[in-house]
Protein backbone atom coordinates (compact mmCIF):
# COMPACT_ATOMS: atom_id res chain seq x y z
CA UNK A 1 0.00 0.00 0.00
CA UNK A 2 2.74 2.41 1.03
CA UNK A 3 4.89 1.45 -1.99
CA UNK A 4 1.98 2.14 -4.39
CA UNK A 5 1.54 5.64 -2.96
CA UNK A 6 5.30 6.22 -3.23
CA UNK A 7 5.34 5.12 -6.89
CA UNK A 8 2.35 7.36 -7.70
CA UNK A 9 4.04 10.25 -5.89
CA UNK A 10 7.30 9.74 -7.84
CA UNK A 11 5.41 9.55 -11.16
CA UNK A 12 3.50 12.74 -10.30
CA UNK A 13 6.74 14.56 -9.39
CA UNK A 14 8.40 13.43 -12.65
CA UNK A 15 5.33 14.51 -14.65
CA UNK A 16 5.27 17.93 -12.96
CA UNK A 17 9.01 18.35 -13.55
CA UNK A 18 8.60 17.58 -17.25
CA UNK A 19 5.71 20.05 -17.50
CA UNK A 20 7.61 22.81 -15.71
CA UNK A 21 10.76 22.29 -17.80
CA UNK A 22 8.67 22.37 -20.98
CA UNK A 23 6.95 25.61 -20.02
CA UNK A 24 9.72 27.95 -21.09
CA UNK A 25 11.80 28.49 -24.20
CA UNK A 26 14.88 30.56 -24.96
CA UNK A 27 14.90 32.26 -28.36
CA UNK A 28 18.50 33.09 -29.32
CA UNK A 29 19.60 36.51 -30.53
CA UNK A 30 19.27 36.90 -34.30
CA UNK A 31 16.10 34.80 -34.33
CA UNK A 32 12.43 35.23 -33.55
CA UNK A 33 10.20 32.49 -32.23
CA UNK A 34 6.94 31.51 -33.86
CA UNK A 35 4.53 30.13 -31.27
CA UNK A 36 2.44 27.32 -32.72
CA UNK A 37 -0.65 26.18 -30.86
CA UNK A 38 -1.69 22.71 -32.01
CA UNK A 39 0.36 23.30 -35.19
CA UNK A 40 -1.20 26.66 -36.10
CA UNK A 41 1.12 29.67 -36.10
CA UNK A 42 -0.29 31.91 -33.40
CA UNK A 43 2.13 34.68 -32.43
CA UNK A 44 5.72 35.82 -32.50
CA UNK A 45 8.38 35.96 -29.74
CA UNK A 46 11.38 38.27 -29.54
CA UNK A 47 14.79 36.91 -28.49
CA UNK A 48 15.15 35.95 -24.84
CA UNK A 49 13.32 33.85 -22.28
CA UNK A 50 9.63 33.24 -22.88
CA UNK A 51 6.96 31.02 -21.39
CA UNK A 52 4.66 28.67 -23.26
CA UNK A 53 1.98 26.15 -22.45
CA UNK A 54 3.65 22.72 -22.37
CA UNK A 55 2.37 20.11 -24.83
CA UNK A 56 -0.14 22.57 -26.36
CA UNK A 57 2.34 25.14 -27.68
CA UNK A 58 5.61 24.68 -29.55
CA UNK A 59 8.08 27.27 -30.78
CA UNK A 60 9.79 27.35 -34.18
CA UNK A 61 12.78 29.64 -34.62
CA UNK A 62 13.22 31.86 -37.68
CA UNK A 63 16.57 33.48 -38.35
CA UNK A 64 16.37 37.22 -38.98
CA UNK A 65 20.10 37.84 -39.49
CA UNK A 66 21.58 38.52 -42.88
CA UNK A 67 21.66 35.44 -45.09
CA UNK A 68 23.49 34.69 -48.35
CA UNK A 69 22.19 32.75 -51.33
CA UNK A 70 24.33 31.72 -54.29
CA UNK A 71 23.07 30.73 -57.73
CA UNK A 72 25.00 29.43 -60.70
CA UNK A 73 23.32 30.16 -63.99
CA UNK A 74 23.78 30.06 -67.73
CA UNK A 75 22.76 33.08 -69.71
CA UNK A 76 23.70 35.32 -72.56
CA UNK A 77 25.07 38.82 -73.00
CA UNK A 78 23.38 41.49 -75.10
CA UNK A 79 25.31 40.23 -78.14
CA UNK A 80 24.04 36.67 -77.47
CA UNK A 81 27.41 35.43 -76.23
CA UNK A 82 26.75 32.47 -73.87
CA UNK A 83 28.10 32.88 -70.35
CA UNK A 84 28.07 31.06 -67.04
CA UNK A 85 27.86 33.22 -63.95
CA UNK A 86 27.86 32.79 -60.20
CA UNK A 87 25.60 35.33 -58.51
CA UNK A 88 25.16 35.79 -54.77
CA UNK A 89 22.78 37.94 -52.81
CA UNK A 90 22.68 39.00 -49.18
CA UNK A 91 19.23 39.48 -47.72
CA UNK A 92 17.47 39.79 -44.39
CA UNK A 93 14.01 38.73 -43.26
CA UNK A 94 12.05 41.56 -41.65
CA UNK A 95 11.90 40.82 -37.94
CA UNK A 96 8.42 42.34 -37.65
CA UNK A 97 7.08 40.18 -40.50
CA UNK A 98 8.55 36.81 -39.49
CA UNK A 99 5.14 35.42 -38.51
CA UNK A 100 3.73 36.43 -41.89
CA UNK A 101 6.71 34.82 -43.67
CA UNK A 102 6.21 31.61 -41.68
CA UNK A 103 2.45 31.46 -42.34
CA UNK A 104 2.70 32.20 -46.08
CA UNK A 105 5.87 30.28 -46.99
CA UNK A 106 6.56 27.77 -44.20
CA UNK A 107 9.82 29.35 -43.05
CA UNK A 108 13.11 30.71 -44.33
CA UNK A 109 14.29 27.61 -46.24
CA UNK A 110 10.99 27.22 -48.09
CA UNK A 111 10.96 30.95 -48.91
CA UNK A 112 14.47 30.68 -50.35
CA UNK A 113 13.60 27.62 -52.44
CA UNK A 114 10.17 28.77 -53.68
CA UNK A 115 10.56 32.52 -54.07
CA UNK A 116 14.06 33.99 -53.64
CA UNK A 117 16.22 31.57 -55.67
CA UNK A 118 13.95 31.49 -58.77
CA UNK A 119 13.66 35.30 -58.73
CA UNK A 120 17.42 35.68 -58.32
CA UNK A 121 18.02 33.42 -61.34
CA UNK A 122 15.48 35.14 -63.59
CA UNK A 123 16.42 38.68 -62.58
CA UNK A 124 20.15 37.97 -62.94
CA UNK A 125 19.70 36.49 -66.41
CA UNK A 126 17.59 39.46 -67.48
CA UNK A 127 20.02 42.00 -66.05
CA UNK A 128 23.11 40.34 -67.55
CA UNK A 129 21.39 40.16 -70.95
CA UNK A 130 21.27 43.96 -71.09
CA UNK A 131 25.09 44.25 -71.05
CA UNK A 132 27.78 43.27 -73.54
CA UNK A 133 30.58 40.91 -72.53
CA UNK A 134 33.00 43.83 -72.60
CA UNK A 135 30.81 45.88 -70.23
CA UNK A 136 30.52 42.93 -67.83
CA UNK A 137 34.28 42.49 -67.74
CA UNK A 138 35.16 46.19 -67.46
CA UNK A 139 32.46 47.29 -65.03
CA UNK A 140 30.60 44.58 -63.14
CA UNK A 141 29.11 47.21 -60.87
CA UNK A 142 26.74 48.32 -63.63
CA UNK A 143 25.30 44.80 -63.80
CA UNK A 144 25.31 44.47 -59.98
CA UNK A 145 23.37 47.72 -59.66
CA UNK A 146 20.87 46.53 -62.26
CA UNK A 147 20.42 43.20 -60.44
CA UNK A 148 19.92 45.12 -57.17
CA UNK A 149 17.31 47.41 -58.73
CA UNK A 150 15.44 44.54 -60.37
CA UNK A 151 15.53 42.34 -57.24
CA UNK A 152 14.21 45.13 -55.02
CA UNK A 153 11.42 45.72 -57.54
CA UNK A 154 10.62 41.99 -57.92
CA UNK A 155 10.55 41.38 -54.16
CA UNK A 156 8.85 44.61 -53.05
CA UNK A 157 5.76 42.76 -51.78
CA UNK A 158 7.72 40.23 -49.70
CA UNK A 159 8.77 40.61 -46.05
CA UNK A 160 12.52 40.82 -46.76
CA UNK A 161 15.23 43.39 -47.44
CA UNK A 162 17.69 42.88 -50.28
CA UNK A 163 21.10 44.00 -49.06
CA UNK A 164 23.69 43.40 -51.77
CA UNK A 165 23.96 41.19 -54.84
CA UNK A 166 27.37 40.25 -56.22
CA UNK A 167 28.60 38.76 -59.45
CA UNK A 168 31.21 36.40 -58.08
CA UNK A 169 32.32 34.81 -61.33
CA UNK A 170 31.68 35.13 -65.04
CA UNK A 171 32.87 32.48 -67.52
CA UNK A 172 32.95 33.49 -71.16
CA UNK A 173 33.53 31.13 -74.09
CA UNK A 174 37.23 30.45 -74.78
CA UNK A 175 37.05 32.14 -78.20
CA UNK A 176 36.22 35.44 -76.52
Amino acid sequence: MKSTKTIIFIIAVIFLAILSLGSFVIVPEGHVGIIKMFGRADSQLNPGLAFKIPIIQSVEEIEVRQRRNVEELSGATSEQLPIKATISINWTANKESALDLYVKYGGIIQFEERILDPKLRSVSKAAIATFSAEQLIKDRNLAVNEIQRMMVEALADFPIVIDSPQIENIELPPRY
